[in-house]
């Protein structure tokens, strides 16, 4: 078969496993398989696959059709204009948790000191590195794996240094340190609704994504231990699911806060800012 032909077989068969972006997957898979960019497909429309990229290509199709992330099957995702390698040791970086990225860049003081805590594959970490060099930044993450998925990741698009890691559970690691800024992902989904999920959740780690108290045991944990750790004025950003809005905004404000929520561009809160005063 041509790659057109194939292509079209391969969205096909997704669309028939109830995959919400059959198209797009498809080709990217496709692309992966060729070792070329998405946007070469068109040109290479009319070409035969041999016969070990076809193999190659069914063999990806087979992994998504089991509902494996595309992201792990290519092993890399795009987050914040950087291609970050990532497998299931962590969670896949997704598009609104640039939201918090974006936060976090601009409320940064000059020469600031911030920390990523749950770095994950690195993407908020590296991220906010990539974009503001005069920030000394930390990160931290309770699994090992996790780190050492960050700290590759750091390696290959920053350059060895730039970021400080240690591995712990949230603060544990760098006890006694205070930061102008803490930023984090931290798991947030209840898991009475993993049921309900998507069936490609069940391949990131569980740590990542859920917790419990409805979801909100980490979320709160950080709202607790995070105000000696902040220098005057410092503030947490972190992201959340709708579902905890009203609980986050009376817990920071219980613990000093100034609390505001900034909803992703489809609407729903996503994003907290808890400040803290300068007394």
């Amino acid at each position: 078969m041509n790659v057109r032909t194939t292509l079209e077989w391969m969205i096909t068969s997704l669309a028939e496993t109830e995959c919400e972006t059959p198209d797009l997957d498809a080709r990217v898979l496709m692309a992966h398989a060729l070792g070329i960019e998405p946007s070469h497909l068109l040109i290479e429309g009319a070409r035969e696959l041999a016969a070990h990229e076809e193999a190659l290509a069914f063999s990806l199709l087979e992994r998504r059709m089991r509902h494996e992330p595309v992201a792990y099957i290519t092993g890399k995702k795009e987050f914040y204009s950087l291609e970050f390698l990532v497998g299931p040791e962590v969670l896949i970086p997704r598009p609104e948790t640039e939201l918090l990225v974006d936060m976090a860049l601009y409320h940064a003081p000059r020469q600031g000191r911030v920390l990523d805590l749950g770095t994950g594959s690195g993407a908020i970490a590296v991220s906010i590195k990539h974009n503001r060099k005069d920030l000394a930044v930390y990160a931290t993450d309770i699994s090992p794996a996790a780190v050492e998925s960050a700290r590759a990741n750091c390696a290959r698009l920053l350059g060895g240094g730039e970021i400080i890691f240690a591995t712990g559970d949230l603060f544990e690691p760098v006890d006694g340190e205070v930061f102008d800024l803490i930023a984090s992902n931290p798991p947030y989904v209840d898991p009475g609704q993993r049921d309900r999920l998507r069936p490609d959740l069940a391949y990131e780690p569980s740590l990542a994504l859920y917790a419990d108290d409805r979801g909100g045991a980490v979320v709160f944990r950080i709202i607790d231990e995070a105000p000696p750790r902040l220098a005057p004025g410092g503030m947490v950003i972190m992201e959340l699911c709708p579902d905890l809005r009203e609980r986050v905004m009376r817990k920071g404000r219980d613990r000093g806060f100034d609390v505001s929520i900034i909803n992703d561009y489809g609407g729903f809160a996503r994003v907290a800012l808890l400040k803290q005063g300068r007394e």
